[in-house]
């Protein structure tokens, strides 16, 4: 094994450790630069744009700082989790002794779901491509959880359970973010359900890159 390979694996963990942790910050950041913020009326793509006709009124003037804030956190936690995908995938085969096809199915729509993430901030509202690659991004990781979680189960069944639990309770939250523009019932004060998923599908890779580094640290 060469040391360039391992140094790209520790870079890819690392990723996975930080890049979650920075879009979640980022969002707690932004918040902090927009008083207006509330919520049960706002979606949390809102802190990523200024003032826009036909949406809730805001009780305070909206600035750059908390839209370069959280499109700039979108995007680096994006890349994020997609460099954790890519740069580990070796080491998932290494801990499970072997490549299962639900393995590649999760971690493809993990890396999916990332690039998505990333797009979120590169293609704010009222760009017609935010929708579709926020939806994805929800969508997509939490059942690539569930197919990691699951090509756990032979290995180490509790970390596997726990893994699927994630991303069915993050997925369920899907519910709470997708159906109301698909139903047009409304579009706004879904930023609880938006904070849940997120911070769920965080953990998921929390879980998963510790379990990486443990195994690195092991030699």
């Amino acid at each position: 094994m060469s040391i360039e390979k391992e140094n790209l694996r520790r870079l890819g963990i690392y990723a996975g450790l930080l890049g979650p942790a920075i879009g979640l910050l980022s969002v707690i950041v932004a918040i902090y630069f927009a008083p207006w913020f509330n919520w049960t009326e706002f979606a949390l793509s809102d802190l990523g744009v200024g003032e826009l006709p036909g949406r809730i009124a805001r009780s305070a003037p909206s600035n750059g700082l908390h839209i370069f804030i959280f499109n700039t956190g979108m995007m680096v936690a994006g890349i994020g989790l997609a460099l954790f995908v890519f740069l580990t995938r070796s080491l998932h085969i290494r801990t499970c002794h072997y490549d299962s096809i639900m393995s590649k199915i999760g971690y493809s729509l993990i890396f999916i779901g990332g690039l998505n993430l990333a797009l979120v901030g590169l293609f704010p509202i009222p760009s017609p491509l935010h929708f579709p690659v926020a939806a994805i991004y929800f969508i997509a990781t939490p059942i690539g959880l569930v197919f990691v979680g699951g090509s756990y189960l032979s290995e180490s069944r509790n970390f596997g359970i726990l893994l699927i639990l994630i991303g069915i309770v993050a997925f369920l939250s899907i519910v709470e973010i997708v159906a109301p523009y698909l139903l047009d019932l409304y579009s706004e004060g879904i930023a609880i359900p938006e904070m849940v998923e997120a911070t769920l599908l965080s953990l998921g890779a929390w879980l998963i890159s510790y379990r990486f580094w443990s195994q690195e640290s092991k030699k």
